[in-house]
């Protein structure tokens, strides 16, 4: 069977009342990545947007074209992160919303509840409290699976098993995990599915998803990657001088990692996997739009390295035991304050999605 590939889509792109009130009146993911600014010699910013141009996700009409782009180039479907705080309170819900209720964006997904407060850290204001994420229980939990149940049932959403696929960012931080998990397998029987199928995003080193009842792993080698710095004389020559504490502090340098490192880490797997595993692939990545000098940004990275990067991953999850569950997630298709993209851009056009393409056929 063939390798499916899987890319995490940002709904931050139309205008809601919270930001509005956080940020100043019209804000979008766009705000930032348009007055952004190099912080050092070759530093690319802003980032400029190709062919889908400014868009604004108030309506289905862009992810329609998005949808369409991304088929055509190999990417079988998109990973939408979605965000409840418990007590019904959701954000950025419409675009999902709006793909849900528009039967003729022909493309799978799969939701992906990304459950974590949000902090000014992502726009340079990293101690203000914005949305707390509450966990409160059973009753909440069962509205939680009623949002939910309309996309589970969706003809294209993602199934492994016969399941709708269900990922869940950080598992760990549910301090009532089998309360939830429960509530949402029992409500998915009473409604005619076969279960839910769990993925966790991201997770700490020492995670036992086999404990979590969670039957699939994004790989979350990331959040090791300072180990990886010393595989070659280029990464400690980042991690101890470029991206040291004091230099950055007297140069107001945001943190630089070689790519090379980043496919370092990304790329050191295990021969088995007591669960199923599914690589992470990342093109690129530079959230200084964001966070200025306190961001990090990935050097060295292009469509040429990504394409080995990629490469390497097909390959891995070509070659997991059971080829039905073959399948690579790509952070991101469209994170753009975080220069996380897929997307067409000025610099490089369609290259990162070109390279999608070629390695499929070949």
């Amino acid at each position: 069977m063939t390798t499916k590939i899987f890319t995490y889509y940002l709904p931050q792109f139309h205008q809601i009342p919270e930001n509005d009130s956080w940020w100043g009146e019209g804000f979008t993911e766009w705000t930032n990545v348009r007055k952004a600014k190099p912080l050092f010699r070759g530093h690319q910013q802003p980032l400029i947007p190709g062919e889908l141009g400014y868009y604004n996700l108030e309506t289905s009409e862009t992810m329609k074209k998005q949808a369409k782009l991304a088929k055509d180039y190999g990417i079988d479907g998109f990973v939408f992160y979605h965000y409840w705080f418990g007590n019904g309170k959701t954000l950025l819900e419409k675009p999902i919303l709006n793909f849900l209720n528009d039967s003729s964006i022909d493309i799978q997904f799969c939701i992906c509840w990304a459950n974590e407060s949000w902090k000014g850290t992502w726009h340079g204001a990293k101690n203000r409290m914005l949305q707390e994420q509450k966990y409160l229980g059973g009753k909440d939990y069962v509205s939680h699976f009623q949002f939910l149940l309309p996309f589970f049932q969706d003809q294209r959403c993602l199934r492994i098993e016969g399941k709708p696929v269900y990922q869940v960012y950080v598992p760990e931080n549910i301090p009532d995990w089998e309360v939830y998990k429960t509530t949402f397998e029992e409500l998915a029987v009473q409604n005619g599915l076969l279960g839910i199928y769990w993925i966790a995003v991201r997770s700490t080193e020492n995670f036992d998803p086999t404990k979590f009842g969670i039957q699939g792993v994004i790989n979350s080698n990331l959040n090791k990657i300072n180990r990886y710095h010393h595989v070659n004389l280029n990464g400690i020559f980042y991690r101890y001088f470029l991206s040291n504490p004091l230099t950055r502090k007297v140069f107001k340098w945001p943190k630089r990692i070689p790519y090379s490192i980043v496919r370092k880490c990304l790329e050191d797997f295990k021969s088995e996997y007591p669960y199923d595993f599914f690589p992470l692939a990342i093109p690129n990545w530079d959230n200084t739009p964001r966070t200025k000098e306190d961001g990090s940004v990935y050097t060295g990275c292009s469509p040429e390295a990504f394409k080995e990067h990629l490469k390497a991953c097909l390959d891995k999850a070509k070659n997991i035991s059971n080829s039905n569950k073959g399948m690579v997630f790509i952070k991101s298709w469209n994170e753009w304050a975080e220069g996380n993209i897929l997307e067409p851009e000025k610099e490089f056009g369609l290259g990162y999605l070109e390279v999608i393409k070629e390695l499929l056929n070949e």
